[in-house]
């Protein structure tokens, strides 16, 4: 489920987003989104393998 956020940034980043999201052929939205992701993926600590038995 998604959800709505709001959140204040300088004009001339959300232009170049904006440029960016265009020649992608995407929302600003979606850009947004996919950079987030990325972001948080590789912030993630890796999962500890679980012993053998």
């Amino acid at each position: 489920m998604k959800i709505m956020i709001s959140l204040k940034i300088d004009k001339d980043l959300k232009e170049r987003l904006a440029e960016i999201a265009k020649e992608e052929n995407r929302s600003l939205s979606n850009l947004i989104e996919t950079v987030l992701m990325k972001y948080a993926e590789q912030h993630e600590k890796p999962k500890k393998k679980q012993p053998k038995k």
